[in-house]
């Protein structure tokens, strides 16, 4: 029964975003419990975890809350280093991979994808979006540039492709940095598994053109992980309101807007879903920003979001 020690996903299972943890777990053989949350608002009992961000996946351990796929990443790999997949080669690479896999690479996948199934979507999820993005979600524009698009996604499957081409020429091939799978493998399969799940023969026909792809992508497909144990909304929240935040050192050294322990300060992404969570600074560096947070429902958490792409301003 998942308690106060247990890793807690928060997620639906169609989030191409959420893939990158559940075969980072697998990959770690990492047991966990997952929660499922709405894939659009309103969010009644993650929203309470978060202080408002509303973005999935969000993982839970205990009171400690991480909001964007970058720090829960980064905390898997601290948390349990067995076995590791901040590997050899991968450092800072493996997120800059990930501001090309989550961004322009991703942009492509929701236009084939939703250019393709457009017509099957809920108005519910499409004025949903409109509100995170704060732009159309035009289903008839997708329609309109999903043959590019196309050629874009293909495009950048190929680069995948050279890699590991490039790698078997020096003796490795399996993966595209070294022979064993590490974060860059995790943020790249992203869009190859989205595409695979949504629009599957498209996928299978860049394939055609990219055998060494293929095989990375079934490599990972494969890895065999521990089943989690599925838990309602309101049990992580019970679970958080029972437990205390991981002591950490409060400390803002070197930071180049001057924050101080104990500051008033928001946080919001950067790009799109800014809904801006207040709370109390613990701790900023160049990579991650926790906050304070004391309400009811949960009384006392640390709410922790990465750096890179996250705006910090004073509230």
């Amino acid at each position: 029964m998942a308690d106060a020690r247990s890793i807690i996903l928060h997620e639906y299972p169609a989030s191409p975003y959420a893939e990158k943890v559940r075969l980072t777990l697998r990959l770690k053989n990492l047991a966990y419990a997952r929660v499922e949350q709405p894939s659009i608002m309103p969010k009644p009992d993650l929203v309470p975890l978060t202080g408002g961000y509303r973005r999935i996946p969000v993982l839970q351990i205990g009171a400690d809350i991480y909001c964007d796929t970058a720090i829960i990443l980064r905390e898997l790999d601290i948390r349990y280093p067995m076995v590791a997949l901040k590997l050899p080669g991968h450092e800072g690479l493996a997120q800059m991979v990930a501001g090309w896999t989550d961004g322009r690479w991703f942009q492509s996948s929701v236009a084939v994808i939703f250019g393709e199934i457009g017509d099957n979507v809920p108005q519910a999820f499409i004025k949903d979006r409109e509100q995170l993005s704060g732009r159309p979600f035009n289903i008839p524009a997708m329609k309109a540039v999903a043959p590019m698009m196309r050629d874009q996604w293909r495009a950048r499957l190929m680069l995948l492709e050279e890699r590991l081409a490039g790698a078997k020429g020096a003796g490795g091939g399996l993966y595209l940095v070294g022979a064993k799978p590490g974060f860059v493998d995790v943020h790249a399969y992203m869009n190859v598994w989205w595409m695979k799940q949504a629009v599957p023969a498209f996928a299978d026909a860049c394939f055609e053109s990219a055998p060494l792809t293929r095989a990375w992508y079934d490599r990972l497909t494969e890895v065999e992980g521990q089943t989690p144990e599925t838990i309602t909304p309101a049990q992580a929240v019970a679970i958080a309101k029972d437990a205390a935040p991981r002591l950490v050192a409060a400390t803002t050294r070197n930071e180049p807007q001057g924050f101080a322990p104990g500051e008033h300060v928001a946080v919001a992404p950067d790009d799109y879903g800014q809904d801006w969570v207040e709370g109390e600074l613990v701790h900023a560096d160049s990579q991650r920003v926790i906050l304070q947070r004391v309400t009811p429902e949960t009384e006392t958490t640390h709410v922790h979001f990465p750096r890179a792409g996250f705006l910090v301003r004073r509230a």
